[in-house]
């Protein structure tokens, strides 16, 4: 029987960009509020301060696709470093949060001036980069059930906090939202989510999710057999 195995997270910096950033003006959005969108022009980078925001992108055939979920002390927005003067993606509060912005012409010459902040930057992107990549082989060649199990232990990583039961508990995420994310139907998470839930692996309702992260990494470690 074959196996599948987890790979470590990407998201283990070793390079800390807040000690590298002087602040800025922050902005406070409501649930839902638009940071920006295709149809304005933004040439700003961003940290989350507090909350989460949520990065989506329009395919041509009008679907919408969440790329991902940034949570406080990370950045989002880099695509504004390539002066597109249309971009496809926008950012959404996806609870209450405090954003703290810099002009790209700012944050160009803190990086020529701060080499640490360079790394630190370019570190961030590579990792952003190695997830996607991995994301789309995913796609690929998982089984819907594979990637949202990947993508729950992946996300429980990065938005989760450890209880005392062992469980992890994250943000409320919809069906619809999962769907999105892992690229197919409300329906299908839901039955695969339906699944876990009797089995044990996680449990959900409107205000949270917990999931057995071990439980579900033996899932993940024979899904495809």
């Amino acid at each position: 029987m074959s196996s599948i195995t987890v790979p470590a997270p990407l998201y283990c910096r070793t390079e800390d960009v807040l000690e590298h950033l002087p602040v800025a003006s922050t902005a406070d959005y409501r649930k839902g509020e638009v940071i920006y969108a295709p149809e304005s022009d933004s040439n700003r980078i961003y940290l989350v301060v507090t909350g989460k925001v949520g990065i989506s992108r329009i395919g041509e055939d009008g679907r919408e696709v969440l790329l991902e979920i940034v949570p406080s002390d990370e950045m989002f927005g880099e695509s504004a470093f390539l002066n597109i003067p249309r971009r496809s993606e926008h950012a959404v509060a996806m609870e209450v949060s405090k954003v703290m912005s810099w002009a790209v012409s700012a944050m160009e010459d803190l990086v020529t001036t701060r080499p640490r902040l360079a790394l630190a930057l370019l570190q961030v992107l590579a990792q952003r980069n190695a997830e996607f990549k991995r994301r789309i082989e995913s796609l690929a060649t998982d089984t819907v059930e594979l990637r949202l199990a990947r993508s729950l232990l992946g996300l429980s990583e990065r938005l989760g906090s450890a209880e005392e039961d062992g469980s992890v508990r994250m943000m409320p995420l919809t069906h619809e939202m999962l769907s999105r994310y892992i690229g197919t139907t409300r329906g299908l998470v839901t039955r695969y989510m339906n699944q876990f839930r009797k089995r044990g692996y996680v449990t959900y309702s409107r205000n949270c999710i917990h999931l057995r992260q071990d439980t579900l990494r033996a899932v993940v470690g024979v899904a495809s057999s």
